[in-house]
């Protein structure tokens, strides 16, 4: 799959499409899901850097915030996560923050977290090109304090991060690095899935066309290191995040067919990002409709498979600044089968990550 005419293509058709069928989003719940669809991927910022400085909101206000835009979208339920912070963002906000939004909504907001302690402390390591005893014990107890704050998961952690303007990190590590092999045994022990962010490169290839710096000239084949991460500890769900949201052209129904076949293990959430993504990957066509060739993948694999926005709630969001990417979830939801939607939308992420436990 190329990169068709050797052009930056970005994926406008994937919710154009979508928005072209006049569905309604706002105030009701999913018919599928009575309750709302669940969001599994999404973030709550309580801090942020601006212009060389911390921003620190309330994490409870920008909980309520979200809520705000759940209840016009007829969402029942968000998972947030910290994104992947890496080298020069620490101390942003991870597990603790998140709990206390977490615990103030209880049944409509849950967590995972990781992204702003974990993914530091693998990034640190791929840096140094070594990982000591001391610092295997160190990400064990970070990934434990996580578990006893409450989390549902680890996340977002990054495998291979583009960096689409100069203030968003380029990250990069092996898939398969022992920190990430760590966490899929930690992960098993305690039946928590991972949330993973890997844009997929089948060869090493050049960085994708219209990127500059900090993306490297060429980008590092990762399909056989996350195929390792996979067969490494069966009992570790890991969830490969943004389906339907490919910036490299590796990343079709196809490649997601033949990786679903070969581990049980492996779930994705879905994206639809209109400002990137290239079209050919994206699961709509220029229509609005459901290319066959993803009905039949999430036909194939109908546990396997739930919704992640990707969508940033700030705390001073309300309904006149309604998230770009969440709606389309909905959309989604009512281009399946009644069967499917209620599985994606709904059952999926309550097994996933044990919700309602």
């Amino acid at each position: 799959m190329g990169w068709l005419g050797g052009a930056w293509r970005v994926g406008l058709v994937c919710l154009a499409g979508a928005l072209a069928l006049g569905l309604a989003t706002g105030g009701t719940a999913f018919s599928q899901c009575p309750e709302g669809y669940i969001d599994a991927h999404t973030h709550l910022m309580v801090m942020e850097a601006q212009g060389g400085r911390r921003h620190e909101a309330n994490p409870v206000g920008a909980s309520q915030a979200a809520l705000r835009v759940m209840e016009h979208l007829g969402m029942g339920m968000l998972l947030v996560m910290p994104p992947p912070f890496t080298m020069g963002q620490e101390d942003l906000f991870d597990a603790e923050e998140l709990a206390l939004a977490a615990k103030a909504h209880p049944g409509r907001l849950a967590f995972l977290a990781g992204g702003g302690s974990l993914n530091l402390m693998i990034q640190r390591a791929v840096a140094d090109g070594r990982v000591s005893e001391e610092l295997r014990a160190s990400f064990t107890a970070r990934a434990e304090a996580i578990i006893a704050l409450g989390a549902r998961g680890f996340g977002e952690l990054a495998a291979e991060h583009l960096s689409f303007r100069p203030e968003h990190p380029y990250i990069s590590a092996p898939p398969d690095h022992p920190l990430f092999l760590l966490l899929a045994d930690l992960a098993a022990r305690h039946g928590l899935p991972i949330d993973l962010h890997m844009e997929a490169v089948a060869m090493d290839m050049p960085r994708p066309e219209g990127l500059g710096a900090p993306n490297p000239p060429r980008l590092p084949a990762n399909l056989a290191a996350l195929e390792r991460l996979l067969a490494h500890n069966r009992q570790a769900k890991i969830i490969w995040a943004h389906a339907g949201w490919d910036n490299t052209g590796h990343r079709g129904a196809g490649l997601c067919r033949r990786l679903l076949d070969a581990h049980p293990n492996l779930y994705m959430s879905f994206k639809l990002d209109k400002r990137r993504g290239l079209s050919a990957s994206c699961p709509l066509d220029d229509q609005g409709r459901l290319k066959p060739e993803w009905l039949e993948l999430i036909r194939a694999h109908p546990d396997r498979f739930i919704l992640g926005s990707d969508h940033f709630f700030l705390s001073d969001m309300d309904r006149r600044h309604l998230p770009q990417r969440a709606p389309a979830m909905a959309r989604l939801l009512r281009l399946l089968p009644p069967d499917l939607a209620e599985q994606v939308g709904c059952e999926n992420p309550r097994r996933v990550f044990g919700l309602g436990e």
